[in-house]
């Protein structure tokens, strides 16, 4: 049950996200949709123990649904990527780094900001991934459709 909630939490945080930057109708489900399977996905890989691995994970698959429903709605795939990303961002962890820092200094948070690091690299890296794979799918396609033509 406690699942659940989470996921139907992350759906709503992320269409709350995607009406701040004024979507409506289906791009606003769509965000909806891809904040709830990017946290059933983090909830699944992460009952492997990999909180990290299921953050990437969970991101890529983001980045995936914001591909494909950017090019179903003609629009940024920005626009539907940021609100999708909203459960995954790790706000707990930059919470924990700062009180750190400023109660401890700097030198004695570095083992947070190591963390945070991570997970924030591992994010901007599922996203370029998807990106690059996408690229180079859309450059196969346009020389095949080329070729054929000629």
């Amino acid at each position: 049950m406690r699942e659940i909630i989470q996921i139907l939490m992350a759906a709503l945080g992320s269409v709350g996200f995607a009406m701040l930057f004024q979507l409506h109708g289906r791009k606003l489900i769509i965000a909806g949709i891809g904040g709830g399977i990017s946290w059933i996905v983090y909830l699944l890989v992460g009952k492997l123990g990999n909180d990290m691995l299921a953050l990437f994970c969970a991101s890529f698959v983001v980045a995936s649904i914001a591909e494909v429903g950017a090019r179903i709605q003609k629009t940024p795939v920005l626009v539907l990527e940021v609100p999708m990303l909203i459960p995954l961002i790790p706000g707990a962890d930059l919470y924990r780094l700062m009180f750190r820092i400023i109660s401890l200094g700097i030198r004695n948070s570095m083992d947070y900001l190591v963390r945070l690091s991570q997970e924030v690299l591992l994010i901007a890296a599922s996203i370029i991934l998807v990106s690059t794979i996408v690229s180079v799918i859309v450059n196969i396609h346009s020389k095949i459709v080329v070729e054929k033509y000629m």
